[in-house]
């Protein structure tokens, strides 16, 4: 794809989301209170991975 291609920068832009949800969740499993919250953050994380991927 080329650099301007505008499907590339939503790509990476689904990439840098799941990137965030990746670091809570890394600042999260520490606190076992926090377990769910983890959980969430991972598949989040999955999912815009995943429509990054897709796109």
């Amino acid at each position: 794809m080329p650099p301007r291609d505008p499907r590339a920068r939503l790509a990476r832009d689904w990439l840098a989301r799941a990137e965030r949800d990746l670091r809570l969740a890394r600042l999260a499993i520490s606190d076992p209170a926090l377990a769910g919250l983890t959980a969430f953050h991972c598949q989040q994380a999955a999912e815009k991975a995943l429509k990054a991927f897709l796109t």
